[in-house]
């Protein structure tokens, strides 16, 4: 849904401002044909100036997501869409013809992944690392060196369908490719889940990480039965009315310091989380994503997802990576 639309529906916004809006989100949108490839976050800014006084080089165009600093945080700026207008403009920074499914559905599973010669090296050189969930210089896989892991991260074609995702190709942006590689190759790592039945684990609580699509992926050598606790994912467009409706509301709620505080100290951080019921009020549903083993799982995060919970303990391995890139306004 675009931003004019949602916004004009509450009042918040003069009449003047909002058709300023219409004309430059119209170029955005691709509703009229207009070359932009190079002034996209020129028009980006102006309406950011237009309607909350924002310098381009503001805090609002970074990847900053907490609201813990002005003018994230200020109630009369949420009021008027501030939040709204850093989801849906960022998702402007390619021309509409460029999107892709991923940007909204937001799941692909590969099967099949890695020649079959390979699989139970991975496998058998995952269970060799420390049960962390998450990097540290021990599970982190820069210089790998184990055949199966050196394979997957030289020789697959794991880096490149990773970034295609996330449209960080290098003769799109030099800017972005170079960033998102460099974030390839300091996130990657072996994550290994030790999932408990019961263990209050928040990850298990649906949330999204950034306000803007990212990536995160996991390549699963062994098979992830729907009992071991997959990984959840809420397959719904982050922009379409009922989502803006939720984080409408919630922005303010957080700017104002009346939030829910079950939610949980990482929501008003700009990880925001969703309870199911509110998930299903809104006609959609969490998705569980057991798969076979050889299976690669790329998850744009800027959707709501969650970590299953078990029937039994159990201990899940998979190679783990994430990107965010740093300028998500810019082309």
């Amino acid at each position: 849904m675009k931003f004019y639309d949602y916004m004009k529906k509450h009042k918040v916004i003069n009449d003047e401002d909002l058709a300023f809006v219409k004309v430059r989100e119209d170029d955005l949108y691709g509703d009229q044909r207009v070359d932009l490839n190079s002034d996209r976050f020129t028009l980006i800014q102006e309406v950011g100036k237009k309607l909350y006084g924002i310098e381009k080089n503001s805090i609002v165009y970074s990847a900053h997501k907490s609201f813990d600093t002005l003018p994230l945080n200020n109630p009369d700026m949420n009021r008027r869409g501030l939040h709204l207008f850093r989801m849906i403009f960022s998702r402007y920074r390619f021309p509409k013809g460029q999107d892709t499914t991923f940007d909204t559905s937001g799941l692909v599973i590969q099967h099949d992944f890695l020649k079959d010669e390979f699989v139970k090296l991975v496998s058998e050189e995952c269970s060799l690392y420390p049960l962390v969930t998450y990097k540290t210089n021990e599970n982190l896989l820069v210089d790998a060196q184990s055949p199966g892991l050196k394979h997957m991260l030289v020789d697959s074609p794991l880096k490149s369908i990773i970034l295609s995702f996330i449209r960080c190709k290098e003769s799109q942006s030099k800017y972005h490719y170079d960033d998102a590689s460099s974030k390839f190759r300091r996130n990657t790592f072996i994550q290994r889940v030790l999932n408990k039945v019961g263990d209050g684990d928040e990850q298990k609580v649906l949330h999204k990480d950034i306000f803007f699509p990212a990536i995160k992926f996991w390549y699963f050598p062994d098979e992830v039965r729907e009992e071991y606790g997959p990984f959840n994912f809420v397959q719904a467009d982050m922009i379409s009315e009922p989502m803006l409706d939720f984080f409408y509301d919630q922005s303010c709620k957080i700017a104002n310091d009346s939030w829910d505080r079950t939610r949980d100290r990482s929501h008003p951080e700009g990880s925001m989380r969703i309870f199911d019921d509110e998930i299903a009020s809104m006609g959609f549903k969490r998705t569980s994503v057991a798969v076979p083993a050889n299976t690669l799982v790329i998850a744009n995060v800027g959707n709501f997802h969650a970590r299953g919970d078990v029937v039994k303990e159990w201990t899940r391995n998979s190679v783990h990576g994430s990107i965010r890139i740093e300028q998500p306004f810019r082309t």
